[in-house]
């Protein structure tokens, strides 16, 4: 509990970090956000009155507690460009790119975790070189390329889902639900073979270890070594390269989208920036930042659930 307790707390500050560092560098980058809304022929007059409407006026470590306290009530100010709230126009985008998220992850688990223990038992056989040579080109391609390709086949020949048209999800869920599987897909396909490669050289790593020689010549099948031990020692490391893989998830999902037409967060983002809509970039900016901490800590905190000696070190 004092771990877990520990790792909340250093995720909180961290999270109050990242949202003071994206506040304070768009604070230094945006420049005069009034004189963007309202180009350069405005006057000085009403310069004066749109700063002081949007709280300009007031000192920058005011605005950014009352930002954050908005932040985490849902008020994150109003879009520059749309002139609407700004968690209402990416709410939508929120939950999409969290689908497309969450279903990539749970293909590079459910598949790469396997294959990565069955691979081991492909070493220093002929199977071994192809299983290598597969594993490379699925790391080389990018996701922008096998996003066009599977667009191709299974949108524009065999018509699974129509390329560049999402659906609504709440009004299509299964039609929606088949656009973001084909963009995991994209996302999850190097990933799961970086995946396999790390959990099949730590669990060779493992079977090569004292204890488990030691579990072996007393009579224990190896089968069964493999499953009961060595495979909780192995899920440690990788794991932690899940909650890294996360991350990255996050950020491939920005091409993924253009790629698909799936307006998601990392489309919006893009299109944000091009207009200079700063409200929206920097809470875009700071929401992936909040994903991204919060996988790494949920991955410290399933490892220390599953490795005991991580539970006795942070009981102390």
């Amino acid at each position: 509990m004092k771990y877990a307790a520990k790792r909340i707390l250093l995720l909180l500050i961290t999270m109050i970090l990242v949202s003071f560092l994206a506040f304070l560098a768009f604070e230094i980058v945006a420049g005069d956000p009034a004189q963007t809304m309202l180009g350069t022929e405005a006057t000085p007059e009403r310069l004066e009155a749109v700063r002081q409407e949007l709280g300009l006026d007031r000192p920058f470590i005011v605005r950014y507690f009352s930002w954050l306290t908005g932040f985490f009530s849902g008020n994150l100010g109003v879009s520059y460009n749309y002139k609407q709230p700004v968690w209402q126009l990416i709410a939508p985008k929120v939950e999409n790119t969290l689908w497309v998220c969450f279903i990539s992850f749970i293909l590079i688990c459910i598949i790469s975790i396997p294959l990565g223990i069955w691979s081991y038992n492909w070493t220093n056989k002929i199977w071994d070189f192809f299983r290598t040579a597969f594993n490379q080109l699925c790391m080389a391609v990018p996701p922008f390329f096998t996003g066009i390709l599977l667009s191709w086949v299974f949108g524009i020949v065999l018509k699974f889902f129509m390329p560049g048209r999402f659906p609504d999800l709440h009004k299509d869920f299964a039609g929606a639900l088949r656009h973001m599987f084909f963009a995991a897909v994209c996302l999850s396909i190097p990933r799961i073979a970086m995946t396999i490669r790390m959990m099949r050289s730590t669990v060779i790593g493992e079977m090569e270890k004292a204890y488990v020689r030691t579990a072996i010549s007393r009579g224990n099948d190896r089968k069964g070594v493999l499953v009961g031990h060595v495979l909780k020692n192995s899920l440690v490391p990788v794991v932690t390269f899940l909650g890294q893989t996360m991350a990255e998830i996050i950020g491939g999902s920005i091409v993924v989208e253009q790629v698909f037409g799936i307006p998601g967060l990392g489309r919006f983002l893009v299109a944000s920036i091009s207009n200079r809509d700063y409200p929206v970039v920097q809470a875009i900016v700071v929401i992936l930042a909040f994903w991204v901490v919060i996988a790494g800590t949920v991955a410290d905190l399933v490892n220390q659930a599953i490795d005991p000696r991580l539970r006795l070190g942070g009981s102390k």
